[in-house]
This record gives structure tokens, sequence and C-alpha cells, in this order.
């Protein structure tokens, strides 16, 4: 019995190391084929059939597509989904006028949709409309009282926008009491302290 225990160790052991070696080598088989080829000297072009690097941005193709997305809102009129998708590529934009139109299109659509409540709540702030912005977060909390971004932006708002540190001040406590292994929530209080 103990020779047999012995016998499928030995084995066992010898098949992994097989099957190591075929996965390590596949592994960097794999690294290697994801690996381009050298530049072309100047003035020539690439080997034939040689792979080609990442295709450029091109904005005429996304500003294409962003068209192509406000006809399908046009076309469909109780098209959430659409709404909050050009919401957010104006919002990561930076675009927060553009993207405003969309998420309060969309919270007309869908009332209880907490996170468009938050990013429209962002780009009110962006636009220096802080009360229109806390409204945003409170209306956002009142549905979800765990949505951690509403409570987050709520502390930015007060402590930076409105000047309220005691008011700031008593959100963070509330932050960091609820999210005590957030890292954000120390961040945002050492940026109220040197407030």
């Amino acid at each position: 019995m103990k020779k047999d225990a012995f016998l499928m160790l030995i084995a066992g052991a010898v098949l992994g190391a097989v099957l190591a070696f075929i996965g390590t080598r596949q592994y960097y088989m794999g690294k290697m084929a994801a690996v381009p080829p050298p530049p072309a000297p100047q003035g020539e072009a690439p080997p034939q059939g040689a792979a080609q690097g990442p295709q450029e941005f091109d904005p005429s193709q996304h500003m294409a597509m962003v068209a192509q997305i406000e006809a399908e809102v046009a076309k469909d009129p109780k098209n959430v989904e659409k709404r909050v998708l050009l919401g957010n590529i104006y919002y990561d934009a930076g675009k927060w006028a553009e993207a405003i139109p969309y998420y309060e299109q969309a919270l007309k659509l869908d009332p209880a949709n907490t996170d468009v409540m938050v990013d429209l709540g962002v780009c009110y702030r962006n636009q220096k409309r802080p009360d229109d912005a806390l409204a945003m977060f409170n209306q956002a909390l009142k549905l979800d009282p765990a949505k951690k971004q509403a409570l987050f932006n709520e502390v930015v708002v007060y402590g930076f926008d409105k000047g309220d540190k005691a008011k700031a001040q008593e959100l963070l406590k509330e932050f960091r009491s609820k999210y005590p292994d957030e890292p954000t929530g120390k961040q945002l209080a050492e940026e109220l302290a040197k407030q």
C-alpha cells in the first residue's frame, strides 16, 4: 500500500512538472507573439505581414459615433441607456454643459437612477451650481443611503465650494465611519485641513 502511494506521489510530481512546462511555454510563446516587430527604418515600409501598432485616436470617428447615438436618441424618446451613454461621453470629456441635458432627460425617464443623480450633481458642481449639485447628491442619498459617491461629493461641495467647513467636517466624519477602509476619506480630510 505504501509503495502504491509513493508511486502515485512520484507520478503526480512528474505530471505537474510536465503541465507546468507546457503552460510556461505557451505563456511565453503568447508573450513573444504579442511583441511588435521593430520599426522599419525611416523611408522604408514595414515588412509584408508585419503587425501594426495600435490605431491612433480618430476624432472624426468619435464625433460620428456621438452623432449616431444622438440620432438614435432623437428617434427613441424613451431610451434611457442612450441618454446616459451620451451624458457619460460628455462627462468623461469634461464637457459638463453638454452632459447635463442628457442626464436630466435620463432622470425624467428613470427618476430612481442614483448613478445619474451623482453624475448630474458633479456636472452641476463643475458649472458653479453648488446648490443644484447638493440637491442631486441629497436625492441620491435619500434613495440609497449607502451611495458612497454622493456622500463624498457632498463633503467636497460643502468644504470647497460653499465654504461650510463645519458641515463638511460633519459629513466627512459620517463618510469615514461608514467607509473606514476607503482611502479617499483620508485624502479628503487632508485636503480639507489645508483649506
